[in-house]
């Protein structure tokens, strides 16, 4: 009998162990470790879709030809960083820019344009652009389009035309002037007659950066916010952002000549002068 007792034990023992054992294995087999971020290309794919979905099916021919023909748009993102702060697209016929300053171009030959019943989808090598025509507002002035840019996983909201200014007071940092002249307006009362602006941007929460050179030289970095100056410190030969001085910028009346400088007006997107840009030209 003790034999049998002996017998029912081990056996037990065995079972629970089996068990054990069959639970530690379902354990390890559990998943240990989190999903993936998505990746910039995952991302644009799931932006693209949404967006393109949006713009309904195929256009008539007069929905068609709301889209044909070249395209200027301009925004201006808080939300990114200083180098992301304002962009700007020149979508041509054959040929699309994407610049941000600080950053340098993108862009592409585009492919096949995509006419909707509610805007035009195209893609220009890393570069999807979505035009829409709706009214939209920037720096006070109501334009006729909205265009969506795409691009590394990134998107950016702004205003567009029809037609490409061909002035010169697009390209570079520049290309947003219009969003940054009450900025500007603060940083020049602050340095005085005779000093130009040789780069400019938005920032995070509401901020703008804006470099100056001063009448005697001197360069200068002013912070505004809400209207008013915050920073103003003096800067080194060697802090220098990309595309700072191409071009200059300048108030008031027109700046004298120079040897091997262009000058020309720079205007808002109603048309209106806003000041002088200096460019080198030789």
């Amino acid at each position: 009998m003790r034999t049998l007792i002996r017998g029912v034990c081990l056996g037990s023992a065995l079972v629970l162990s089996g068990w054990a054992v069959s639970g530690c294995q379902r354990q390890s087999e559990a998943p240990s470790e989190a999903p993936a971020n998505p990746s910039d290309a995952e991302r644009e794919a799931a932006i693209a879709a949404e967006q393109l979905a949006a713009l309904g099916g195929p256009a008539n021919a007069q929905q068609r030809a709301l889209y044909e023909g070249e395209f200027q748009a301009s925004g201006s993102n808080a939300a990114f960083s200083a180098d992301e702060g304002a962009w700007e697209l020149r979508l041509l016929n054959d040929y699309a820019q994407f610049s941000r300053p600080g950053l340098g171009d993108d862009g592409g030959i585009p492919s096949e344009r995509d006419y909707r019943e509610n805007g035009m989808r195209v893609v220009a090598g890393a570069v999807t652009i979505t035009i829409l025509n709706q009214p939209c507002t920037a720096s006070g002035v109501e334009l006729p389009y909205v265009a969506h840019v795409i691009f590394e996983g990134v998107a950016y909201q702004g205003c567009a035309r029809r037609g490409v200014n061909e002035s010169g007071d697009g390209g570079g940092w520049a290309s947003v002037l219009p969003d940054l002249i009450p900025a500007i307006d603060a940083c020049l009362a602050r340095a005085g007659a005779r000093a130009r602006v040789t780069f400019a941007t938005a920032l995070d929460e509401g901020e703008t950066s804006v470099r100056l050179r001063e009448a005697n030289g001197g360069r200068r970095e002013c912070i505004t916010a809400g209207g008013q100056v915050t920073l103003y410190e003096t800067l080194s030969d060697l802090d220098r952002r990309s595309g700072e001085g191409y071009p200059e910028f300048a108030r008031g009346s027109r700046p004298a000549a120079q040897t091997c400088r262009a000058i020309e007006p720079a205007v808002s997107r109603s048309g209106e002068q806003l000041g002088w840009l200096i460019r080198p030209s030789c």
